[in-house]
């Protein structure tokens, strides 16, 4: 489970009106993957905050949103309830957001209920759209991309397969949590009809439709006008509306450039948009690309000396070439390996980058990012903002690999040029 600095401390305020000072409030937004916690927390990048993750005990970081990551997606729903729980008491103090994933994968229900007991909110307010890559709720379902989300690949997730697309169901089925649908008709009332309607809701959650981004701002807006205590709970589009209905302004900053080094592209996802994303990587700019077999690491003998070989071919490249890709999702898929791929990616992505000059790495699939983050890794990230909607640039405080520039993205995240784009920033460099 994520250590999380003791010197991070805040006030909890909930406004009674929009127009409450947003200096009174902090924020912290809960995930269950490293990549969910960065495409949620530029949200409150872009509304201006200082937002870091912390991955350290020992870092001592003050900022002004907090975003935490309990790698709980994988987890049984007993353990994922634990170790929410014990992040949500460390920050109980502050104004809590679940975020859940865009496609209801991992433990939604345990880990809301769990934060249910700790905060004792009178009601959860859950809404996982996020429009920008096509999910939507109507009618109380998830849909990608029209389609209701059980009808979807996602269904044969390898980690983490979706079984429901109705929210209510999966929350009253998973952890027995009350729950009941407000449509988008209540919505496109506005959010003072729409906080009356939540109050009035008999539920301990209310699942709220959204097909746009105008319907997840009546939604945050709702939330900032109510005088109880609710938790909110949704994805990254949600989750950036927020800060803006509590008073905090919309903040433009270009990225900085890219500092002077090399760059390493390392993909472990086996989501069908990512693939597409790595060979059109292939077919527009060409890079040297390193295959990860996993039926080369199934036994313990020699799998250090194998993640070496190839930490090694990766850093000849660096050398001469400036960019590699370092991938196992084009390799024969083993399911038996599907968890121990994530800490080889990560184990030779880290022995690149104890061998210096690596100035950009782009990690894609929350189990391989997680992987390089730690006491003795990365410590922390600060979000500096994105290259598209679930294309997270951050970079590295602590006494670790400080200022390296780390991209992240979820496996279905991002159009067809996701990667080229990655690419391309990292070319830019800075003097």
């Amino acid at each position: 489970m994520t250590q999380l600095t003791a010197s991070l401390k805040g006030v909890y305020s909930t406004p009674s009106r929009m127009e409450t000072s947003a200096s009174g409030v902090r924020f912290c937004v809960i995930a269950d993957d490293l990549t969910g916690a960065m495409d949620t927390g530029v949200g409150l990048t872009k509304a201006g905050l200082d937002t870091t993750i912390t991955f350290s005990s020992i870092a001592d970081l003050k900022p002004e949103a907090v975003v935490a990551t309990t790698d709980s997606r994988a987890d049984s729903p007993t353990d994922a309830y634990r170790h929410v729980k014990a992040v949500g008491e460390r920050f109980r103090d502050y104004y809590i957001y679940k975020k859940i994933d865009s496609t209801l994968r991992g433990n939604v229900a345990a880990e809301l209920q769990a934060l249910l007991d700790v905060t004792q909110a009178s009601k959860a307010v859950v809404c996982p759209a996020f429009p920008s890559i096509k999910r939507t709720v109507v009618n109380g379902e998830l849909l990608v991309d029209g389609v209701p989300v059980h009808q979807t690949s996602l269904t044969k997730d390898p980690v983490s397969p979706v079984a429901k697309s109705n929210i209510a169901d999966l929350l009253q089925s998973g952890s027995g949590i009350p729950s009941e649908s407000i449509l988008l008709a209540d919505v496109e009332l506005g959010p003072q009809h729409l906080t009356q309607r939540i109050t009035e809701a008999s539920s301990r959650a209310v699942v709220i439709d959204a097909r746009d981004d105008k319907h997840l701002r009546c939604i945050a807006d709702a939330l900032a006008l109510n005088r109880e205590h609710w938790l909110p709970c949704g994805s990254g589009g949600l989750g950036a509306q927020i800060p803006l209905a509590f008073g905090f302004p919309a903040h433009s900053q270009p990225l900085p450039p890219m500092p002077q080094g090399s760059a390493l592209i390392a993909i472990g996802s086996r989501n069908e948009v990512s693939i597409r994303q790595i060979l059109r990587l292939i077919e527009k700019l060409d890079p040297h690309v390193v295959k990860v077999e996993p039926r080369e690491f199934g036994t313990r003998s020699g799998r250090e000396s194998r993640a070496n070989q190839i930490a090694n071919e990766v850093g000849r490249i660096l050398a001469d070439k400036q960019l590699a890709v370092l991938s196992s999702s084009l390799s024969d898929f083993m399911p038996q390996y599907r968890y121990l791929m994530a800490h080889v990616l990560g184990d030779i992505v880290m022995k690149v980058l104890s061998g210096g000059g690596l100035a950009g790495l782009f990690l894609c699939g929350g189990d391989v990012a997680r992987a390089v983050c730690g006491e003795e890794r990365i410590q922390a990230l600060r979000i500096l903002g994105e290259l598209q909607p679930g294309v997270v640039v951050g970079e590295a405080v602590g006494q670790n690999y400080q200022g390296l520039r780390m991209i992240t993205k979820a496996g279905g995240f991002g159009n067809e040029d996701a990667l080229v784009q990655v690419a391309r920033y990292f070319s830019e460099r800075g003097h």
